[in-house]
């Protein structure tokens, strides 16, 4: 039977969605008679609405089953036993939270990370609820279950959005939501526990924490000078794991302009923490990579970094040990480099292999004014090839190849090179075993030449002869430019002197320097003039008393001074005026003026 209503009443239906149940209910309540529905009630006793719905079924409808009203009720008790649980749920939230690097519990009460067990409440109330049928409920009811579906929306996005901030790496404090305009402050960030350090990337900072990953131990003196345009670290002995921190260091230091590394035995390893270096550096102009054993595979490791340099103007590499093998290594950084001003590689092991592979690199040369090449072993064909790399470049001022073996070979191309090279100005040719015939090579190209103004030929055996030959074909050359030639330890003989004097009336600027320079003579042995005088007699089988008697006109057995000094000159005697005198005091000891022969006579015999 259908129910009919009261009169005078009215009637308001809402349908209902249970999720347990899965069926509609329809809920009819009257809202006028009674007093305003609250929402502190509701969210208290949301297990009573759902145990005991607030209306019938309709009036067409057939009663509820009782299936339905046991299925709430069971819901209804088991809602009540997970209420019981909500206090350790939230605490594992928080939990949670406090694992969280970046984020904290905020402090803001509507955003909570944790989930209370009024929120709990409000949310199963509006899910069980339709918004859009609330025609049972007054006014501020349908407002406040507006209100607490607006609140959960936004609880829901902002949980998203945390979600999406706690994976990502970025430090970002302030999270805009566009549909809500929901701001986040910086105060989310606990500066207490998740706020890190901020990291010092000084330059000794870094040195100190590569130095702790390295295990080595730090060098005080790098620690204190690192900040010097001029930097040395000779004689320190680093080391390949020395240097790893040093260069590290370096990387993006814009202080240090020069940079002495040398005498660090770095090796092959060194070299290529080095490269890595100078790779990030365009700071450092003059560097000193002296004594460091970098061999062929050091030289390797600087290949790339060399070639492609646009910083290093002077760069020292004497003394590690490049030999052939190295050679084309240099030959591509002498090629390539429009740079490097001032290379030194001295003191290698470079050979005459190296020379024919180094010598058409130094022709294509365009940047290199000062080359030392000095202290190698560069002889015959290797000689020849650095020789005609030098007659075809046009920049090099300086080059050093003392201590090699140019010899007589090397001497004949370099007539051609000095002849045709208009920029060399110094050029040392120390012990490079030079004899007469290559001195003479060296004179003949020095009447042509004009921009030569120091040549360097000392320790070489072309003897006086060959120095006799450059400063003779010096004079046919009134444009020369030369102002020293260093002919040091050679020793020049008279020929080469009297040759020197008439050199200097014509070129009294140029300064000549021989073995003899500086060289005290030891003075002559003095002999006594008594013992020459006797000498001179018995080779010429004279009597003495013959001897005075061609003095003596008068027969008195006595004669003067000035008769004995007439009567040597012309016997021929050779004495000097020195000489005279001290015989003429020794053959007249009283003074009188007079030499009385009768005792002289005895005293010679």
């Amino acid at each position: 039977m259908p129910k009919t209503e009261s009169p005078g009443k009215t009637s308001v239906k809402a349908d209902t969605k249970s999720k347990s149940s899965g069926s509609d209910v329809k809920i009819r309540s009257s809202s006028a008679s009674k007093e305003p529905f609250r929402f502190s009630k509701h969210v208290q006793t949301r297990s009573m609405s759902v145990a005991k719905p607030l209306a019938t079924r309709d009036s067409d409808d057939d009663e509820m089953p009782d299936s339905i009203d046991k299925r709430n009720d069971f819901e209804a008790q088991e809602a009540e036993s997970k209420f019981l649980n909500d206090d350790e749920e939230l605490k594992m939230l928080q939990n949670e939270s406090l694992h969280d690097e970046f984020f904290d519990n905020s402090e803001n009460e509507d955003f909570n990370l944790g989930e209370s067990r009024q929120v709990r409440h409000l949310k199963n109330l509006v899910d069980d609820t339709n918004l859009d049928n609330l025609s049972f409920c007054s006014d501020d009811t349908v407002d406040l279950l507006e209100e607490a579906k607006n609140y959960l929306l936004k609880k829901d996005h902002f949980e998203e959005s945390e979600r999406i901030l706690k994976t990502d790496l970025k430090y970002n404090t302030t999270l805009i939501c566009s549909s809500f305009d929901i701001k986040m402050s910086t105060s989310r960030v606990d500066t207490t526990k998740s706020k890190e350090k901020s990291k010092d990337f000084s330059w000794k900072a870094i040195y100190l924490d590569n130095c702790r990953k390295q295990k080595t131990i730090p060098a005080s003196y790098f620690l204190r000078h690192m900040n010097d345009p001029n930097l040395s670290m000779k004689h320190h002995g680093l080391g390949a794991p020395g240097m790893r921190p040093v260069s590290a260091a370096l990387m993006n230091n814009s202080i240090v302009s020069k940079l002495d590394l040398s005498d660090n035995w770095l090796g092959p390893e060194g070299a290529h923490h080095i490269s890595k270096m100078l790779k990030e550096n365009c700071f450092i102009t003059d560097l000193n990579l002296s004594d460091n054993n970098f061999s062929s595979n050091g030289c390797e490791a600087l290949r790339d970094v060399l070639r492609a340099n646009n910083s290093i103007t002077h760069l020292t590499m004497r003394g590690n040990k490049f030999n052939d093998a190295s050679a084309t290594v240099w030959a591509e950084i002498i090629s390539n480099t429009i740079k490097i001003e001032f290379l030194d590689l001295s003191h290698n092991n470079f050979g005459e292999e190296s020379g024919k592979i180094l010598g058409p690199a130094i022709a294509e040369n365009i940047s290199i004014k000062t080359l030392n090449l000095s202290w190698n072993n560069i002889r015959r064909k290797g000689a020849v090839a650095i020789a005609k790399g030098l007659g075809a470049n046009s920049v090099i001022k300086s080059l050093d190849v003392g201590w090699n073996g140019f010899s007589q070979d090397g001497c004949k191309a370099l007539l051609k090179s000095l002849k045709e090279n208009e920029t060399l100005e110094e050029f040392d040719l120390s012990n490079n075993r030079i004899a007469t015939e290559g001195a003479v090579y060296i004179a003949k190209s020095l009447i042509v030449n004009q921009t030569l103004r120091i040549l360097k030929l000392g320790l070489n055996p072309m003897e006086s002869a060959g120095c006799f030959s450059i400063i003779k074909a010096l004079q046919k050359n009134t444009n020369t430019k030369i102002e020293l030639i260093d002919f040091s330890e050679i020793i020049v003989d008279k020929y080469f002197k009297d040759e020197f004097k008439n050199f200097q009336t014509v070129f009294p600027h140029i300064q000549i320097k021989t073995g003899c320079d500086g060289v005290k003579l030891k003075p002559k042995i003095k002999i006594n003039p008594i013992i020459k005088l006797r000498n001179f007699i018995e080779k010429n089988h004279i009597k003495l008393i013959d001897f005075f008697n061609k003095f003596d006109k008068d027969g008195s057995m006595s004669v003067t001074r000035e008769e004995f000094q007439v009567g040597i000159l012309e016997l021929g005697v050779r004495f000097t005026q020195e000489e005279i005198d001290q015989l003429v005091n020794e053959l007249d000891p009283d003074g009188d003026g007079e030499i009385n022969y009768r005792f002289n006579v005895m005293f010679f015999t």
